[in-house]
């Protein structure tokens, strides 16, 4: 049967073009459909110049796609092939790359299982996070939004796999914050900032500010605080049927960033609400490698780059 195989390579990186025209030129030698995706900055382009809607639709009718890039390319494609229910591969040419289970040399054997359907898919847990008072989008922020197949398809809502932070936006100085737990108010929080991760994103900003790891394969929340001052200063794990709001109190105003990329500056009293998405993010699993495996060396890889 033929399939349909979407290909998203980061437009500065010049073996990952390299290699996203042969993939697509291997995919069709093999009967198969190859679409290519390109997404640079500012917002997100095709290489036609055309703006690409993170909406899933770019995504209809695909039965794979695959990130060929960093953990920022991989992460940029996420919002569409979860609206769009699709799966997603990625290869890892960046220097890091903890998402990413491929390597280049093997892309080419993991396409023909996943083409064929002989391939493991894991499930991860994402946040779904919408945003309500005096917010500024910043350039490229509205281009995060996913309104399909999230709770309320007329509102605007974010997708994040990693996490959400809302930070300090004045040197010097930290935040009040205050934050809420299913409706119910919990702790105000003068910090530099607050971090909602998901298990997958235990291993990244969570980590830094010294939050718990957690097994990706769990569905929760981490609400870890960033350099706190003189208050509670441990991660709170809460299960995926708990919501999280956080709330930015007196007259510092915060930031909001969503894997990575600043979505807005939000005023005093903005709220951003989160929590755990509807369906999970789909990979394609590969190798034999075991969480505590990967995770050590990782860790390895990031402590001497």
């Amino acid at each position: 049967m033929s399939r349909t195989v979407a290909i998203l390579a980061n437009p500065g990186h010049s073996a990952a073009g390299e290699l996203a025209e042969e993939a697509a030129a291997w995919v069709t030698e093999l009967g198969h459909h190859a679409r290519m995706l390109l997404i640079g900055e500012p917002g997100h382009r095709r290489a036609d110049g055309g703006e690409v809607p993170l909406s899933g639709r770019e995504l209809a009718g695909v039965d794979l796609a695959v990130s060929l890039g960093g953990d920022g390319t991989f992460l940029s494609l996420i919002p569409l092939a979860y609206a769009a229910d699709v799966p997603i591969l990625g290869v890892n040419l960046g220097r890091l790359g903890y998402l990413l289970p491929v390597e280049p040399a093997d892309l080419k054997r993991v396409l023909r299982d996943a083409l064929e359907g002989e391939v493991a898919i894991e499930e991860r847990s994402a946040l779904a996070i919408r945003v309500s008072g005096d917010v500024t989008f910043t350039s490229g922020g509205e281009h995060s939004v996913v309104g399909y197949g999230l709770p309320d398809a007329h509102d605007r809502w974010w997708l994040a796999l990693n996490e959400l932070v809302v930070e300090k936006t004045v040197p010097g100085h930290t935040v009040r914050l205050g934050s809420a737990i299913n409706g119910e108010a919990f702790l105000t929080y003068v910090a530099d900032g607050l971090l909602v991760a998901t298990p997958t994103g235990s291993t990244a900003y969570n980590i830094s500010a010294g939050g718990p790891v957690v097994s990706p394969r769990l569905r929760s929340l981490l609400l870890t605080p960033i350099a706190p001052h003189l208050g509670f200063d441990r991660s709170v794990v809460l299960d995926e049927t708990q919501a999280i709001a956080i709330t930015v109190l007196d007259s510092r105003p915060a930031v909001l960033v969503i894997d990575g990329r600043e979505v807005g500056r939000l005023l005093p009293g903005a709220t951003v609400e989160c929590r755990t998405a509807d369906k999970p993010v789909r990979f394609v699993a590969f190798g034999n490698l075991g969480f505590g495996t990967r995770l050590r060396t990782t860790l390895a890889a990031a402590r001497d780059r």
